[in-house]
């Protein structure tokens, strides 16, 4: 049986659509928010922490997908541009609490202006087959997370 015809063969197919779709998607967010002086991670940072905040880095760290690099690392760069600051938590002495400052928070409405064109753009062309398939795609990183926790660790194997 070729691999087209095999039954698996619609789910290599979606997981190959997946992957490619992250650098396309990734790529035209990159030349959005190129002209405001920001990479995708550091603007996706800052309109989360603009969501959440004051948050810690653990909490940040949870919302953002971020494939390259650690978040500490990230955080201290939007530091260094006077975008994020830091502060102890008047809970947890050992733990610090994430803020946009001034500049972070017009950084990351920005953020939001630029990112407008291509949402609506997306949203208008394909708005309800893309509600119906981040449900799906929610359902199905949901499935493969709770399988991963279900199998023993690859050391148990026999």
């Amino acid at each position: 049986m070729s691999q087209a015809a095999s039954p698996s063969s619609a789910a290599i197919e979606f997981a190959y659509e997946v992957k490619a779709l992250v650098p396309a998607l990734n790529a035209a967010l990159a030349e959005a928010f190129h002209p405001i002086g920001l990479s995708c991670v550091q603007a996706d940072a800052l309109m989360a922490l603009e969501e959440r905040q004051p948050v810690t880095l653990s909490g940040l760290a949870q919302h953002l997908v971020a494939e390259s690099g650690h978040p500490s690392r990230l955080v201290s760069r939007l530091e260094a541009m006077g975008l994020v600051r830091r502060e102890s938590s008047p809970h947890d002495g050992r733990a610090s609490l994430l803020t946009l400052t001034d500049d972070g928070a017009a950084k990351a409405a920005a953020a939001r202006r630029a990112r407008e064109p291509l949402a609506s753009g997306l949203a208008a062309r394909h708005g309800e087959a893309l509600r119906r398939i981040t449900a799906e795609l929610r359902q199905l990183r949901e499935e493969l997370d709770g399988s991963r926790e279900a199998r023993p660790p690859v050391s148990a194997a026999p």
